[in-house]
């Protein structure tokens, strides 16, 4: 029989760790499933300035108190990636993780966003020889070098702003001139005596020998051509829900996002969505973790109801 006092949980942001935290503090059993690493996305962030109680702080030391926070309480997360989610015959909910199965009573999705799919000509040549996802991972290995961002949004622009700080040069390409980056993170970017904006252009190819040594970018209004000489370029063309690992239907709207409560239910019983992958008006560290609160209470207060009515 199902111990429904363990509760799924199905990646670990910021989201997940703090659903982890509130449920272990209720008596819960938390059971965490994490294919990456403990912080998800707060961990290929440079700096986060917007989180309550950091005054700046890297995104990988964030993330590695996320860690600390859930060993001291004893919380050890499953390092697989969840395959599938479904309904069993008794309404219980079944995780497969590799090749195991585990079934809960409650579920909680956590797994952030995926990247969305971009293709640039040539670059099959390049990956991890000049084309990255990851400025904070890869960056350094371009340190006093030229390179170049794609992209418009937060993400884009905070990255192409650590890498200023690091490269001889950062040339940040955008199909739109309109950006979708917070006002001071743009405005620090035009500060930076060795930024540059391309907007709107498109990419055209990637070429080189042994690795990246020229990318050719097009004006969208103008159609003149330019060549770039740089040595990295990052992309950051924005994220996508990842819910195909999901077998229960009427889950997502029309662009994928799970669709949820103001207590983060689902359409489906003792499945809840928390964070990035669900509806919300706004994706930040601090709306992610008040998710995951929300969640735990309204799964430990229906575990109680259950539990009194037996």
């Amino acid at each position: 029989m199902t111990d429904n006092k363990e509760v799924a949980i199905i990646g670990l942001g910021p989201s997940g760790v703090s659903a982890a935290i509130y449920l272990k503090r209720y008596g819960m059993t938390p059971v965490c499933f994490e294919k990456d690493l403990v912080g998800g996305k707060t961990n290929y962030t440079d700096k986060i300035e917007n989180y309550p109680g950091y005054l700046g702080v890297h995104g990988p030391v964030l993330a590695m108190d996320f860690d600390k926070q859930l060993s001291q309480l004893g919380i050890k997360p499953i390092y697989s990636e969840v395959r599938e989610v479904s309904l069993n015959k008794d309404g219980e909910y079944e995780v497969l993780y590799g090749k195991n199965l585990k079934t809960f009573k409650y579920v909680i999705l956590a797994n952030g966003l995926g990247e969305k799919p971009y293709t640039i000509k040539g670059e099959d040549a390049f990956k991890k020889r000049g084309i990255s996802r990851c400025a904070i991972c890869d960056g350094n290995f371009y340190k006093g070098k030229d390179v170049a961002v794609i992209g418009g949004g937060n993400a884009a622009f905070e990255e192409a702003l650590y890498l200023t700080t690091i490269c001889k040069s950062v040339a940040l390409i955008s199909r739109h001139n309109e950006f979708k980056a917070q006002e001071s993170v743009l405005a620090n970017f035009k500060s930076a005596p060795n930024a540059t904006i391309y907007a709107p252009y498109n990419t055209v190819e990637a070429r080189g020998t042994a690795s990246l040594e020229e990318l050719d970018i097009e004006n969208n209004d103008t159609k003149e051509k330019k060549t770039l000489n740089i040595q990295g370029l990052f992309i950051y063309v924005g994220s996508m829900p990842v819910t195909g690992f999901l077998n229960i239907k009427n889950l997502t709207d029309k662009n994928g996002f799970v669709i949820t409560d103001e207590k983060m239910r689902t359409s489906s019983p003792h499945l809840y969505a928390v964070g990035d992958d669900r509806v919300t008006p706004l994706r930040q560290i601090a709306m992610a973790v008040a998710d995951g609160a929300l969640a735990a209470t309204d799964i430990h207060l229906d575990y109680l109801k259950s539990k009194n009515n037996k």
